[in-house]
């Protein structure tokens, strides 16, 4: 979870290059949920002919559970949370990780499988659902990632308050403005990833 361009994606992929590279051959689905009707991600069932017909989330789910190795497969959920299919997805998140479709058939979502949600933010998400996730969120660049360690660091400290405030009032001071620095004039002696 987090804004445009802090990172969202980025970090899935190298999450994936890194397990590739130490070799676990990780596929990747990247689907987008709101670019597509609730009938056309799940799949749906004509009136007219009774025939089924498969939605996009459906088939790749199938097609994944379906192969016969057990690397690691994520499919990618790129778009904002919506009540109108994300609730579809609460029985692929409880302990049942099962997709059931209209046609009353249900994909497993296998131990090898995890589902990955690049959102925004958790506006429309109901307790059924954050309850059901792990969340990881990546700030831009206001640096409330560092500002949140030090808090954590701070109190799990055996300090009293006097002291913990005035490690606060340091970090608050000086931190800030030598990560600037560091940004501005130092190089890198890790090279950055190309992804």
């Amino acid at each position: 979870m987090g804004n445009p361009g802090a990172g969202k994606s980025t970090t899935w992929k190298t999450f994936a290059k890194a397990r590739t590279a130490n070799g676990l051959k990780t596929t990747l689905v990247d689907l987008n949920p709101k670019v597509v009707s609730t009938n056309e991600l799940y799949g749906v069932c004509d009136p007219k002919t009774r025939d089924w017909r498969d939605g996009l989330m459906s088939n790749k789910m199938r097609s994944l559970s379906e192969e016969p190795n057990n690397d690691p497969k994520f499919i990618i959920l790129d778009g904002d949370l919506d009540a109108n299919w994300i609730e579809s997805m609460n029985s692929v998140m409880d302990d049942n990780k099962l997709l059931t479709l209209a046609s009353n058939e249900r994909i497993v979502l296998k131990p090898h499988m995890r589902l990955i949600f690049e959102i925004r933010n958790l506006k429309f998400a109901t307790p059924a659902t954050v309850s059901r996730a792990g969340i990881l969120f990546i700030s831009d660049n206001d640096g409330y990632q560092w500002k949140a360690y030090v808090k954590s660091w701070i109190e799990s400290q055996k300090y009293d308050k006097e002291r913990k405030k005035d490690l606060q009032t340091l970090f608050d001071k000086y931190i800030e403005e030598s990560l600037k620095h560091i940004k501005k004039t130092f190089k890198y002696t890790v090279p950055v990833l190309d992804i």
